[in-house]
């Protein structure tokens, strides 16, 4: 869309025919040349540069079924969609008509403790399609979604009124406001009374500093709002707001909002509708690391928790999902399959606490996580990561993925019955 329409394709709804063809044109070069499907998002959370709305998000349903449609023969590739307030409902007919599976990925449709049987509902109506014979699936993080922020731009917190009259205030006007008692007493009230809807809930216990300015601040890092507040005899409010204040608002907070409360998500985690998946953490690498998922999930929800068995888990992060996307010889331990493995101890196998190193360019910071329990990477059988570091090569001996197959999914043996 941004291709050929440039700026207007964030502001104007409805492309022109011609665009539309030059559109599809694109889509349909891409999949001749090895692309694995097509990607858009429905999204409200998802803007770009000033606010402007990503272009999918403002299309019409029409424009994404006509690109959808040109992806090649029926069954070939698949779709990724941010489907914000979509509904399963609203899908199905497209995964239907074209044969390809639909991957949803949006908040709805991750445990929410205000409203826990909204997320549950959206799987079921996914799996109702599943056995009419259309691929229609959730990705669904293992960990919990959270969001990063800054009390110089507090978006979690903007749904309460207290908000309401300094969300577009300059930083020098936020330190006046947060520092007066008044205000704080207001917001106070409005975090222990909240709205269903609302991103926040007054649960100060998923509230957690990130990332610390001062090195008298670091021994705040990665603990939660409530408990520093409880260990210190103060108020969590005041301790998030005297500490953003103490580092000129620069403090990085990480809310842990969604997907917290493991009974919930693991209904949702063993869903036949259900696709493990990995959040937007890629995004946020000064703040967050989530790229440790799958380690995650075997430490967690097989191994503490007993969710899964250890074969059922690591087919839930192998072939399970190597099959409904069609990625070919991917996922099995098999004679001519692609020698991709992992050599982990079961009784050892997580990742560590966040940890931030400042490796990027120019000194950029980010955040990363350290396996544990690994004893070695290997990629098409060569090892690229001994446990400890990666493994150098004069040659990667990585392939570029441009050959798949069609989705392997319960929905096509149904389809087939």
């Amino acid at each position: 869309r941004t291709a050929v329409m440039g700026e207007d394709a964030s502001q104007r709804k409805d492309a022109t025919p011609e665009e539309l063809a030059r559109m599809k044109a694109m889509v349909a070069d891409a999949m001749a040349h090895g692309a694995i499907g097509l990607g858009a998002s429905y999204s409200l959370n998802h803007s770009g540069y000033g606010g402007v709305p990503m272009p999918s998000t403002i299309a019409p349903m029409s424009e994404l079924e006509a690109l959808v449609g040109a992806m090649g023969p029926r069954g070939k590739g698949v779709v990724e969609i941010a489907s914000g307030v979509k509904t399963p409902q609203e899908l199905e007919p497209m995964a239907a008509k074209y044969g390809r599976p639909f991957f949803q990925g949006t908040g709805v449709a991750m445990y929410n403790e205000q409203e826990p049987n909204r997320s549950l509902k959206m799987f079921e109506d996914s799996a109702a399609a599943i056995r009419r014979g259309v691929g229609l699936y959730i990705q669904i993080p293992c960990q919990p979604l959270s969001f990063d922020f800054t009390m110089a731009n507090a978006y979690p917190f903007y749904s309460h009124s207290a908000f309401d009259p300094i969300k577009a205030y300059s930083p020098e006007q936020l330190k006046v406001v947060l520092r007066d008692h008044s205000w704080r007493a207001k917001f106070r009230e409005n975090a222990r009374n909240p709205k269903p809807g609302m991103i926040f809930q007054g649960n100060w216990d998923r509230v957690m500093v990130a990332v610390a300015h001062k090195p008298a601040n670091a021994k705040y890092v990665n603990r939660y709002a409530a408990e520093i507040a409880k260990t210190e005899h103060r108020d969590p409010l005041d301790v998030m707001l005297d500490l953003a204040l103490d580092e000129n608002l620069e403090t990085a907070f990480l809310g842990r909002f969604l997907n917290v409360g493991d009974d919930g998500v693991a209904r949702l985690l063993k869903h036949e509708a259900g696709v493990v998946a990995l959040s937007d953490a890629g995004a946020h690498l000064i703040y967050m690391c989530d790229a440790g998922f799958g380690l995650h999930f075997l430490a967690h929800w097989v191994r503490e928790r007993g969710d899964f068995t250890i074969q059922e888990g690591i087919r839930r992060l192998t072939s399970h999902p190597a099959d409904l996307y069609g990625i070919p010889n991917r996922g099995r331990l098999a004679v001519g399959a692609q020698a991709d493995m992992l050599l982990f101890d079961p009784a050892a196998v997580g990742i560590s606490p966040a940890e931030r190193v400042a490796d990027l360019p120019g000194g950029g910071r980010r955040t990363i996580r350290r396996p544990t329990g690994v004893h070695g990477v290997f990629c098409n059988g060569v090892k690229t990561f001994d446990g400890k570091d990666y493994v150098k090569h004069a040659k990667g001996p990585g392939h570029v993925l441009d050959r798949f197959n069609a989705s392997a999914g319960g929905h096509t043996l149904l389809a087939a019955q």
